[in-house]
């Protein structure tokens, strides 16, 4: 990493600041403990340099001093860590019939969180109501930690615009061109980030779940929709606007069923809850069941939901290869309420792999479960709002 010494003026002397401001913060959140010679060191910057830096952190309550370290030389070391009543941070996911909130401190410690389910096909108002509900039950309880709330981070199920953080189209949402952040940003005076479901379960994983071992991997999101979000060297591929990772709607069959965004035979229509559901009924000649039960039912031994499940593999494995060959990831992350069939998918994956990728390129590739579940986008909403004030950019 390029190292910005205070060696200019004006505005590039503001972001050398910034810049070094955010090298020590992101030290402290990945190491835990570390004291100023070894932040010195590790940056590259001068000891003046990382003192005075350390100085406003701690003035602004964002740092602690610790205990002594000596190494046998000179004065001991005194350890700094992140403080964890430095502030707040609110993730807030908003699907097809739910919200999820979390609420975290400066380390990303849970607090309290809520979820609540919803009627399908509700209005676009009806939802900022009950997110707005939410949010004040959030931000009440951290006030009485005395937590001053850092920023929210929004996931939602479509595509959003990262330069206008807009929700251009969330189709199983019926949303088109609108904004959740401009009202919460203006009562709350904090940073409001929207960001499309997937990227943020990516994000999640990547800090907290099955992707901290991994610097490039697809994460999954498979519930009603299929997205994804693709992260690259350590850091969230989105693409020009913003709406890279749209998987669920690469062509697996030009001549097969409508799918929401208009097109014929996407993935979605191949592989989603509600496909999977509609298939189990008609195979097995049931009256009613529900995606969990299924999992549960071919976890048991039951022959019409496995097969369901490795043909939905194998429908994977089609979209999932055409990624392998295109971006060479190390890791597949499969998430969400399909993710919980991991066993029963895998065999169809690697199935369709063979067919739609190239042998080299999925040589030393991991295809594992996420170990956040449903958690995984409130987790990456929390990493974007705390970005926002350790890293300059995710």
């Amino acid at each position: 990493m390029r190292n910005y010494r205070d060696t200019s003026s004006g505005t590039d002397q503001t972001i050398a600041r910034r810049h070094n401001r955010a090298q020590v913060m992101n030290r402290l959140r990945v190491q835990g403990s570390v004291s100023r010679a070894s932040l010195a060191k590790q940056t590259g910057l001068t000891r003046s340099t990382i003192s005075r830096i350390v100085d406003e952190l701690i003035a602004e309550k964002l740092i602690l001093e610790g205990e002594s370290i000596s190494n046998g030389r000179g004065r001991p070391g005194i350890l700094l860590s992140l403080n964890a009543q430095g502030g707040a941070a609110i993730g807030l996911e908003i699907g097809v019939n739910f919200i999820s909130i979390l609420l975290t401190d400066f380390l990303s410690t849970p607090i309290w969180r809520e979820r609540i389910t919803l009627d399908e096909g509700l209005e676009y108002e009806d939802y900022v109501n009950e997110a707005e509900k939410l949010i004040e039950v959030a931000h009440q309880k951290a006030q009485k930690r005395d937590l001053p709330l850092m920023g929210i981070g929004i996931a939602v199920w479509g595509l959003v615009s990262d330069q206008e953080n807009l929700i251009h189209f969330a189709p199983n949402l019926k949303w088109r061109d609108v904004s959740l952040g401009n009202k919460w940003q203006e009562k709350y005076g904090v940073q409001v980030i929207t960001e499309n479901d997937a990227n943020a379960s990516a994000l999640g994983e990547y800090y907290f779940g099955a992707g901290k071992e991994l610097e490039n991997f697809i994460y999954l999101s498979m519930d009603i929709g299929i997205g994804s979000g693709i992260i690259s060297k350590g850091h969230l591929f989105r693409g020009a606007d913003g709406y890279a990772g749209e998987i669920g709607h690469i062509t697996i069959d030009p001549n097969g069923e409508f799918c929401s965004c208009g097109r014929r035979g996407c993935l979605e229509t191949k592989v989603g809850r509600n496909v999977i559901v509609q298939q189990y009924l008609e195979l097995s000649k049931s009256d009613n069941t529900n995606l969990e039960e299924i999992i549960q039912r071919g976890e048991a031994g039951d022959e019409d939901a496995r097969s369901i499940f490795e043909k939905a593999g194998e429908h994977l494995g089609h979209g999932i290869g055409h990624y392998i060959n295109l971006i060479n990831p190390h890791g597949i992350i499969l998430g969400w309420s399909l993710g919980q069939a991991y066993d029963m998918l895998l065999p169809g994956i690697e199935k369709g792999l063979k067919k739609f990728s190239l042998p080299d390129l999925r040589e030393d590739l991991v295809i594992i479960p996420s170990s956040n579940g449903a958690d995984a986008a409130l987790l990456g909403c929390i990493a974007l709002v705390l970005d926002e004030i350790i890293r300059e950019t995710i």
